[in-house]
């Protein structure tokens, strides 16, 4: 490991990955600066005085990161719960999302909001872009309730994308061939095209197609080993699986194959008016999900099973875009609309957490062949209509209209012809199918503006009025429906609020920008999903309300030696009301609820320097200290017991705990080193290694107080090329490191107390890549 020890917030640390990325020659000049839009008008990293991080595309294409899951990785404040690619939620801050039907991190793909699926067991996942011929991805820490709305109170990405040229043809092609250890061949490619259509249209293509081969097995036991026999008053549970006779071992079975396509056209008939429309696709395929079973534990990288019951994954996302902007004088108007549909489908194996919690009366019953399915179909269709100024330095505004319906139908279904279930007399020996329909209707009317009231000084405000209102309707038959013959279940809330920020700032001079600011932000609360089905006894959970937060923060950007280093700190503190937590309860099912309230504060700091004309190097580290620190007496009663028993620091009884928010590794660090040189007449060679450490995390299972170890990733690289074209030799995971993601992040079946499943990273992979443009 190059570099430990440094706190850090969340999954890690950016390294390399900054400013010290975008060099990819040997030059006398100082670290290049990332123009950004997130406040609505051109920028520098260096002079917005908010918390950001800023990379291009042609830095990730350097440091090889072709998806967000990857780059979280990297990223200041940033940290994930994961199973996969496409299984991923974000996190900022300390701000977990695990609970509620909105995301902590807004997720921007140019203009539009992506929301995630808004009442799917497996989290508020969002979809994994492919990066390639992409502009820059902005990260924008803390609330972003005035600009960007609900689902930002812990940040913001916002992924930008490359626009069609006038005038220009050109296009690149990429190519990439690795093996991973454990696992086989991977494979992959890309392609760019740029053709103008006359003097005011172009259109611009990519497409995608990769391929990565899996590392975990699925291995069938026959006869499956129980912990006892299973008895009128409690189940088996699960025995020793190594000890137990292999029916079958179906090998690397979490693969993953990606296609898509984006075209985007652009009309620009003179400079003051233009209009681009977009249209992307991408499905994404696996054959299991990156989990091993614990027990027995990461030494053995392998889900065990009573049946052969395949876990595939399907996910289809459509995504449309039209950006209309014009110059109006004293302002430019913009218009986006957006439309997304996404399908994920998935199955999982419940032959263990089904039995568990199956009681007819006579008693429980041995394991049996059980999958369950399920179908998310998230349907958004967003409009924003502002107006931002132009030709002013001392002041600037926007101001604007924000309107969005995001329907969702979460549909669950699991058929046996086990005579436990055949037997019942349910239609189909159905242990359960339903569909729950969640329809939440938001607008808002915002202005964000700022004013140099000198040289040295500037102030900054803004404020957003907001408007929700949710729907469920629920259906469900079958053995764990409330009705097994079929019931419906119907509820809504609605809230309105207002989010402000401010922020004062103070720049004596070109390379230092200090500021002080406090912002406030906030999620949507949520009605009820219904009630419990018999097995988990009687009673309806009641609706959740809505969370929101105050964010103060401290921080300063420093550019020292003509830009040759910068040094980027904040300090911060939050202030978290009505935190909003999945409660997982012992029959298997969960519920949301508002947990009480919570505080997370921490230092985040970020370098880069040139130390050479060809070497640089980029750092950083933070620490987050994220607790709840005021339970809810509903949250005391189902959950703090087995906190306290699952031995949580903090918790010496159930009436007097402070429980850490889960999955917020308190402390981490990074470090990327980066060498580069003219050889021979215009070729240059690269070469980088860089390392990121996390700390111990807690995260939920069947109970809270799941501890996951620290870990350390390295990875290097090294590449010759010029103008035209780059080969790259590359290797990730260096020391070919097992790191313990997530615990049961995608819980819609296997919430049951003899079985973990631990999310991972791919193993050590090692390979080549080559580039071409023209």
């Amino acid at each position: 490991m190059l570099f430990v020890g440094l706190p850090i917030i969340g999954l890690p640390m950016v390294l390399g990955i900054s400013t010290a990325l975008a060099g990819t020659e040997a030059d006398e000049g100082g670290l290049t600066e990332v123009v950004v839009t997130a406040q609505r008008f051109s920028s520098t990293v260096q002079n917005t005085p908010i918390s950001l991080s800023a990379i291009t595309g042609e830095q990730l294409d350097a440091a090889g990161i072709t998806s967000v899951e990857e780059l979280a990785h990297d990223i200041p404040g940033l940290s994930l719960r994961s199973a996969g690619p496409g299984q991923t939620e974000y996190e900022a801050r300390g701000l977990a999302s695990s609970g509620g039907s909105s995301p902590t991190v807004g997720f921007y793909l140019d203009d539009v909001p992506l929301a995630p699926p808004a009442t799917s067991q497996t989290g508020k996942v969002v979809i994994d872009p492919n990066l390639y011929d992409i502009d820059r991805i902005e990260l924008l820490r803390g609330p972003q309730g005035t600009l960007y709305g609900s689902g930002s109170m812990g940040g913001t990405v916002r992924v930008i994308t490359n626009q069609p040229k006038l005038d220009t043809f050109e296009g690149s092609v990429q190519g990439t061939l690795s093996d991973t250890q454990g696992g086989s061949g991977n494979g992959g490619g890309n392609l760019m095209l740029n053709i103008p259509l006359g003097d005011t249209l172009a259109l611009r293509l990519v497409g995608t197609d990769t391929y990565r081969s899996g590392w975990i097995d699925r291995v069938v036991l026959n006869p499956f080993p129980q912990d006892g026999a299973p008895s009128a008053t409690s189940p088996s549970g699960r025995g020793n699986v190594l000890a137990a006779p292999v029916q079958q071992v179906i090998t690397k079975v979490n693969t993953e194959s990606l296609d898509g396509a984006r075209l985007s056209v652009l009309f620009k008939p003179d400079e003051d008016f233009s209009v681009v429309a977009t249209a992307l696709y991408q499905h994404m395929k696996m054959g299991g999900y990156d989990e091993f079973d614990d027990p027995p534990g990461p030494q053995y990288l392998a889900h065990y099973e009573v049946a052969d019951v395949p876990e595939p994954i399907e996910d289809w996302f459509h995504f449309y875009n039209l950006t209309a902007t014009a110059n109006l004088g004293f302002a430019d108007l913009t218009s986006t609309t957006g439309y997304f549909q996404r399908h994920e489908l998935q199955t999982q194996d419940a032959s263990e957490s089904i039995p568990e919690d199956y009681n007819d009366g006579a008693g429980y019953y041995p394991y049996f062949a059980i999958p369950f399915s399920e179908l998310d179909i998230t349907r958004q269709f967003s409009q924003e209509l502002r107006l931002s100024s132009r030709g002013n330095e001392a002041l600037h505004w926007v101001a604007g209209v924000f309107y969005s319906d995001d329907r969702s139908d979460w549909d669950e279904f699991s058929f046996s012809s086990n005579s436990a279930f055949a037997g019942t007399g349910i239609a189909n020996g159905t242990v359960y199918a339903g569909d729950q329909f969640y329809r939440v209707r938001q607008s808002a009317v915002f202005a964000d503006g700022s004013y140099k009231f000198t040289d040295e000084w500037k102030f900054e405000t803004g404020v957003r009025w907001y408007h929700y209102a949710s729907l469920t309707n629920v259906f469900g038959y079958g053995y764990f429906a409330p009705n097994s013959e079929g019931s419906t279940f119907i509820d809504s809330v609605s809230d309105s609020g207002v989010n402000p920020r401010f922020d004062l700032s103070y720049a004596p001079n070109a390379n230092l920008t200090a500021y002080i600011s406090a912002s406030k932000g906030y999620r949507p609360g949520g009605p009820s999903y219904g009630p419990f089905p018999p097995s988990c006894g009687a009673g309806t959970p009641p609706a959740y309300g809505p969370d929101s937060i105050w964010d103060y923060e401290i921080g300063e950007k420093a550019k020292l030696f003509d830009n040759w280093l910068t040094i980027n700190s904040d300090f911060y503190y939050i202030k978290w009301s009505a935190v909003q937590e999945t409660v997982a309860i012992s029959c298997g099912y969960t519920f949301e609820t508002n947990a009480g309230n919570a505080r997370s504060f921490g230092p985040e700091i970020e370098i880069n320097a040139k130390l050479t004309a060809n070497w640089s190097l980029s750092a950083s580290a933070s620490y987050t200290d994220a607790k709840i620190t005021q339970p809810a007496a509903v949250f005391v009663n189902t959950v703090l017991g087995n906190a306290v028993a699952g031995g949580i620091p903090g918790c010496p009884n159930a009436s007097n705990c402070t429980i850490p928010i889960l999955n917020v590794p308190k402390d981490g660090a990074s470090l990327s080193v980066i060498y580069t040189d003219k050889v021979w007449n215009d070729y240059t060679l690269t070469a980088r290694i860089s390392d990121v450490y996390v700390g111990q995390a807690y995260d939920q299972a069947y109970q809270f107080g799941v501890s996951l170890p620290s870990y350390s990733l390295a990875n290097a690289r090294v590449g010759l090329g010029n103008d035209k074209w780059t080969a790259s030799l590359f290797v990730d995971n260096l020391a070919n490191k097992v790191a313990e993601l997530t615990s049961n992040n995608t819980q819609f079946q296997f919430n049951v107390p003899q079985l973990t499943r631990i999310s991972t990273n791919q193993p050590r992979t090692y390979g080549t890549e080559i580039n071409y443009r023209f």
